[in-house]
């Protein structure tokens, strides 16, 4: 098959290359101008320069193309440097757009990536796809927003499109929540808030891939599909398996949660104030505290999806990795 995938240059991108090419499929790349293609220098794809929020330069870019896989987006960890518009700008109309040049040229299967922020803390245990959704925060609003316009299409067009929700993605190469969280840790920055269990959904990139996968070969066009582990894991565990992988044995200062919003509440405004991205905030602590639990049983019965890695494996492999390559 032909692929068309945006956001190759992310960090699941390099993952997915590598498998689709294994597999002996043909991609074409979309990067933005003056994008480091370094993680993707040693695989046999074509380059073509293009912006998603640039209309003009998406002409002809998915001609003869079998499946587009849209990973482009404007993330979650820019919460606090960006507006509300340019999240809109990115992930809403950029998604249309890159939608728009694919039904144009014929492309026959579209998966677009998308996010359990668009869910934000839902009160379902387990949460569905048919589950009610109340985003928490500016990206979440706009991965939402951005489903919706795909769905639309699909109802009012026949855009060929299926829809993967992640949950957080993990694993070698992630610059984002796990390395922050490792950080945190080395530096004695990673206390134990409150004595919920605060359940958290999470992923190994390398199932990530297994999901999209999955998506392009069975997922059935205008349904949402949630990818992630089969349980949610305890946050405190996730603190554990990270200072163990670090070699740090000396017990956690405790915070009740009370005071842990607090000092996030002071922490954002403070940081914000002078124009740089907090390191944490009141929603992330919100979002912490909350058990958040998702059901992959659609994905499991439509897709065959299967996830194998567990989480002590995957968050000890990410943490040496970030040890080898000098990271922390």
């Amino acid at each position: 098959m032909r692929y068309l995938i945006t956001g190759s240059t992310g960090f699941i991108g390099p993952y997915l290359v590598r498998r689709l090419i294994s597999s002996g499929n043909t991609l074409r790349c979309m990067i933005r101008k003056g994008s480091n293609i370094d993680a993707l220098k040693e695989f046999d794809v074509e380059y073509v320069t293009g912006d998603i929020t640039d209309p003009a330069s998406l002409y002809y870019i998915a001609k003869d193309v079998d499946c587009l896989i849209h990973m482009a987006t404007l993330g979650h960890m820019s919460n606090f440097t960006v507006s509300e518009f340019m999240f809109d700008e990115v992930n809403v109309r950029g998604t249309l757009n890159i939608m728009k040049a694919a039904l144009s040229a014929g492309v026959n299967k579209i998966i677009h990536c998308s996010s359990v922020a668009a869910m934000g803390i839902c009160p379902d245990i387990p949460a569905t796809e048919k589950s009610i959704c109340y985003p928490h925060h500016p990206y979440g609003r706009s991965k939402l927003r951005a489903e919706k316009e795909v769905l639309n299409m699909v109802k009012q067009e026949g855009l060929p499109a299926v829809i993967i929700r992640f949950s957080m993605v993990y694993g070698p190469g992630d610059t984002r929540d796990m390395l922050k969280l490792t950080r945190m840790a080395k530096k004695g920055l990673f206390p134990k808030i409150g004595n919920k269990a605060k359940l958290t959904p999470l992923i190994h990139v390398e199932d990530a891939v297994e999901g999209i996968l999955a998506a392009v070969e069975k997922g059935k066009p205008g349904e949402i599909y949630l990818i992630t582990n089969r349980q949610s894991e305890e946050f405190d565990n996730i603190r554990k398996i990270i200072q163990e992988a670090l070699g740090i044995r000396k017990t956690s200062l405790y915070i009740p949660e009370w005071i842990a919003l607090v000092i996030a509440s002071f922490v954002e405004k403070t940081f914000s104030f002078f124009g740089k991205t907090p390191p944490v905030s009141k929603k992330n602590i919100e979002s912490t505290l909350a058990d958040r639990v998702f059901s992959i049983e659609k994905a499991q019965k439509e897709l065959g999806f299967n996830p194998k890695i567990n989480p002590y494996d995957g968050i000890k492999e990410t943490v040496d990795w970030y040890k080898e390559k000098g990271w922390i």
